[in-house]
């Protein structure tokens, strides 16, 4: 190998291995093999591994609507943005400092959200309260925003329509943060005072920081409240390296030759699982892909250039999709006990059948999501 290929090559390993860590957003283990092929799938399998060892770094999910990013900048003006304001190039996402400020941005894009102009001018002064003294920015999402009523011993709330119905034990200790307040900021991120993008995040490993719970918000750390307890399936684990070392050249090929930008060609797989988990069911997973393609929104030109890339590299199709298959159930096997765990937790979450769950978990920059209870209740919607 040629000095400039093993260059490449490292640049590649380097851009798998970023893959999880330093962006705005968390990936399923599974995913990795769409977005990092080979060192994607063999990342997925160590990040569990290291998430079995840890398990006391492994945090809550909390399903909370909307997202917000708050804090103050590096000259202590304080903000409350979304994640695409903080995002936008020029800058101006982030020069919002007053609720009529915040509307004032919508307005002149051209945007109306309703009742979240009235929910931010009632959070503002207890989140500058909280987050007063330091500088950064604090990335969460709105658990309720009215006081909660102590039901039979538990408070009960659900923000994101879509998603998940919390029970709070009253009696607890995050059942004491909840009680009195006006509203509520599960919080699991921070963003350095001088960032431009929330690539530049960090994970706050169940803390809340620098902030206080001093004011009538309640900031609710994503530590889970009870430590779980949690084993690696050997089976599954040898099954999901079966794969890999049996599909490794073929994927490789698959993917490092892709005939589009490779986000474009990663996504084709994403959005396609996705519409596998909506409809419940994770059958004929290549056989469906090919007809997915075919009636993908693209160039005609496009279209055939990914068919015939397709079809010179079936094999390696259906070994991503049987990677993919076996770190997803290494996976679910680790979301299982994650869920049994949080049974004896004073923070209960459910589905809209009633099921006990959680949004999911996160742990060594991934999200450990049961995505045919969730994510399938949450995207059908």
């Amino acid at each position: 190998m040629s000095l400039s290929e093993v260059i490449a090559k490292s640049l590649r390993q380097l851009e798998r291995i970023n893959l999880v860590e330093g962006k705005g957003h968390l990936d399923h283990p599974e995913d990795l093999v769409f977005l990092g092929d080979i060192e994607g799938a063999r990342q997925a399998i160590s990040s569990m591994e290291q998430t079995i060892a840890q398990p006391g770094t492994i945090t809550i999910k909390w399903d909370g609507y909307p997202a917000l990013i708050f804090g103050s900048n590096k000259d202590g003006r304080f903000s409350i943005m979304d994640k695409h304001m903080f995002n936008k190039k020029d800058g101006t996402g982030r020069q919002v400092f007053s609720p009529k400020e915040f509307r004032q941005y919508d307005k002149n894009r051209g945007v109306d959200r309703g009742d979240l102009y009235q929910i931010i001018s009632s959070i503002w002064s207890g989140l500058e309260k909280a987050d007063r003294g330091s500088t950064g920015f604090y990335w969460g999402d709105l658990l309720f925003a009215k006081p909660l009523q102590d039901q039979n011993g538990y408070y009960s709330f659900k923000m994101n329509p879509n998603g998940i119905a919390y029970k709070v034990k009253a009696d607890s200790e995050i059942g004491h943060m909840l009680g009195g307040k006006t509203a509520g900021m599960g919080v699991h991120t921070f963003i350095p005072a001088n960032a431009e993008t929330t690539d530049e995040s960090t994970s706050l490993d169940g803390s809340i920081g620098n902030l206080h719970n001093n004011s009538d918000v309640a900031i609710v750390p994503s530590k889970m409240p009870i430590t779980p307890k949690v084993k690696i399936n050997n089976k599954l684990k040898q099954k999901a390296e079966q794969e890999i070392n049996k599909y490794s050249s073929a994927v490789e090929g698959l993917f490092q030759t892709a005939p589009q930008a490779r986000n474009a060609f990663n996504m084709l797989f994403t959005v396609y699982v996705n519409k596998k988990i909506v409809s419940g069911n994770l059958q004929n997973l290549y056989n469906d892909f090919i007809t997915f393609v075919e009636n993908r929104k693209m160039t005609d030109s496009m279209r055939n250039k990914i068919s015939i890339h397709l079809n010179a590299h079936k094999e390696g199709v259906i070994g991503a999709f049987k990677i993919w298959i076996a770190l997803y159930n290494l996976k679910q096997n680790i979301v299982d006990q994650l869920d049994k765990a949080a049974e004896s937790s004073p923070v209960k979450g459910y589905l809209d059948d009633g099921t006990e769950t959680h949004e999911g978990f996160v742990a060594n920059g991934l999200k450990f999501v049961n995505r045919m209870g969730f994510s399938a209740q949450n995207l059908r919607k």
